[in-house]
């Protein structure tokens, strides 16, 4: 049986097929995961265009490698590259998108500062991040979905990730003197009569969750968790607001301003 689909990648093809990446673009895909992001940028790029697609994963940009390609696209090169260190010299880039990367990382900023540095002139530098809030929210009790969003929260925490970046990332890019032309949120719905997508997040999660001493094995009960879900979430009814997705779409200044 194959999972549920990640509701929180529904924003994307219409935040990054709005951007303005044409054909030809260079386009760098920064924390490109399996890849699911980079094979839609290079479909914008069309096959004159090129794809660098870029991850710390060596299993992640295993599985991305392994997934053919379309036909038409443009070419994807994957390296493995350390986002919290020092970037690699790959040139620069028409587009720079990402995907729930800059909030992941000790210091996105400055990230996100070595990354304006690799736009050409006029480039659009795009993310889609999400941040920790006040969520979920819904009609009823949700104890157990506001229990597993504080146990993902707080391990990305743990991990030293930034939970708040995703609120200051148009004021962040904005200083970097980026001329900010998007900036939305975009809630995450947990459609009644589905089958939730939390089981499998949950799963996903489960040994870094552990790891950093957020839950233990036996609070989760990962064997009946999808039950418990699905159990409270019918008697809430209705759909629940599980997160937000922060869409920012900036533009370096042309070289002659």
């Amino acid at each position: 049986m194959r999972s549920p689909p990640n509701p929180a990648n529904a924003p994307s093809a219409r935040f990054f097929g709005d951007i303005g990446i044409t054909p030809g673009a260079r386009v760098l895909d920064v924390g490109c995961g399996n890849g699911d992001l980079s094979r839609f940028v290079a479909g914008l790029a069309g096959p004159g265009g090129e794809v660098v697609a870029i991850d710390r994963s060596e299993q992640a940009l295993a599985i991305a490698q392994a997934i053919h390609a379309d036909l038409g696209v443009a070419r994807i090169h994957y390296r493995a590259v350390d986002l919290s260190g020092d970037l690699p010299d790959l040139g620069r880039f028409d587009a720079i998108v990402g995907r729930r990367v800059l909030m992941y990382l000790p210091d996105g900023a400055k990230t996100l500062v070595r990354l304006a540095t690799m736009a050409n002139p006029n480039a659009v530098l795009a993310f889609q991040e999400h941040a920790r809030t006040t969520l979920p929210a819904g009609l009823g009790d949700l104890a157990l979905h506001r229990q597993l969003y504080d146990w993902n929260w707080g391990t990305v925490a743990a991990e030293g990730g930034d939970v708040g970046l995703a609120l200051r990332l148009a004021e962040m890019m904005q200083q970097l003197g980026l001329s900010v032309e998007e900036a939305r949120g975009e809630a995450i719905l947990l459609n009644p009569n589905q089958p939730s997508f939390l089981p499998t997040l949950t799963q996903a999660m489960l040994p870094r969750i552990v790891e950093r001493g957020v839950a233990t094995v036996e609070q989760i009960d990962p064997d009946t968790l999808a039950e418990r879900i699905e159990e409270e979430h019918r008697a809430a009814g209705g759909a629940i607001v599980w997160d937000l997705a922060f869409l920012v779409a900036a533009r370096a200044y042309p070289a002659s301003r």
